[in-house]
């Protein structure tokens, strides 16, 4: 079991974020590139070890954002502008649009799964199992927009053929011994929890009902794989940004629906480390063995969390799913774009923190 899960991406090193701007400008070489990330992924595998977590990613020191695998692994793409992502914060500075520069204009083609090779530089550099993180195949919209008409009048046709995509990257991973495979699928929390962002489906000429009947089947759907051995979970965030979110509400409306349906997956990462998440009330809805992973560490507050306030929230957790079928986490990652510490305004001192006070209160919460 692991107790102390970490989500995704860690903070990039400057020099990494440098060396990206540089072979997008095409002032470096690939394989100039590759040897920068690979000392940032070390140093990210370093960290976690150092901090006692149950799990480790390569901390997508080697993607530009979270989902960048539908640039990377796929044909159809153009680099033209398609969906803005508006986020929120708790003050108006903190608020900010994130477009994104590519859409889709042919039918897609899937390549092998890019993360094989993450997992295998990863692997072979540390003792704690590797997890590799994979994009929803209904983030793909986000790439939908007039241009893609002629190649997909129907927007859910490329979500099919996203997740037709997403289902062989899982078999390209666990072929290549991967034994933990994580789903990352915000834009289905956000679309249970939020009715502006409903309405925001609608205004793109994409029914929001559709959308949740769809996606719901699509991403459930991906737990249909057998893969005997292979942990398979999903992360259902609301969008993090830069001390800011996209979305607001509970899992009530996505429980009742998402984890009936999902008896594929092992793991769910739920983020609740504010009150915007609702309580753990909708944890009632998960099968008794599945293991809820209670995201209560924040990655885009700086405030270093209480353990004994952490704790008590695991308490309060276990009146709702069982104990022992409970872990803990950040709730998101530390930086879903390729963000140093001075953008996402957390500091690498802080991140360690984190992760730290992520293990020592799985340690204490069940006698490890």
């Amino acid at each position: 079991m692991y107790r102390a899960d970490v989500v995704g991406s860690l903070l990039r090193p400057d020099d990494l974020v440098q060396a990206r701007a540089q072979l997008f400008e095409g002032r470096l070489d690939p394989a100039a590139f590759e040897r920068v990330a690979d000392r940032a992924v070390d140093e990210a595998l370093r960290l976690q070890e150092s901090a006692g977590v149950d799990v480790a990613t390569d901390g997508e020191m080697r993607r530009a954002v979270f989902f960048d695998f539908f640039v990377s692994g796929l044909e159809g793409l153009s680099p033209l502008p398609a969906y803005t992502v508006r986020f929120h914060g708790r003050r108006p500075e903190d608020a900010m649009e994130v477009t994104i520069p590519f859409t889709v204009t042919e039918r897609i083609r899937p390549r092998v799964c890019p993360g094989v090779a993450e997992f295998r530089y990863a692997s072979a550099r540390t003792s704690l199992p590797v997890k590799v993180t994979l994009p929803s195949p209904m983030m793909i919209l986000g790439f939908w927009n007039e241009r893609s008409r002629d190649a997909y009048p129907d927007p859910f046709e490329l979500a099919s053929d996203a997740a037709t995509a997403v289902r062989g990257w899982i078999r390209d991973l666990a072929d290549a011994g991967c034994r933990y495979i994580q789903i990352d699928a915000p834009e289905l929390a956000e679309a249970y929890a939020d009715e502006h962002v409903r309405a925001e489906y609608e205004q793109r000429g994409i029914s929001a009902e559709r959308f949740l009947a769809v996606g719901t089947e699509l991403v459930c759907g991906l737990g249909d794989v057998d893969l005997p051995g292979v942990t398979l979970a999903m992360h259902l965030c609301k969008g993090n940004g830069t001390q800011s979110w996209v979305a607001e509400g509970g899992y009530e409306a996505l429980a009742g629906e998402v984890f009936r349906r999902a008896a594929g997956f092992d793991r769910f990462l739920l983020e609740y480390d504010d009150d915007r998440s609702g309580s753990f009330e909708p944890l009632r809805h998960l099968p008794d063995n599945t293991v809820a992973v209670l995201g209560l560490v924040s990655t885009k507050w700086t405030e270093l969390e209480r353990a004994d306030a952490l704790l008590a929230r695991i308490d309060d957790a276990a009146r709702f799913h069982p104990r022992d079928r409970l872990a803990v986490a950040t709730q998101c990652g530390f930086a879903s774009a390729s963000e140093t510490a001075e953008q996402r305004r957390i500091t690498p001192e802080t991140q360690t923190a984190k992760l730290r006070l992520v293990a020592e209160v799985a340690r204490t919460a069940w006698a490890t």
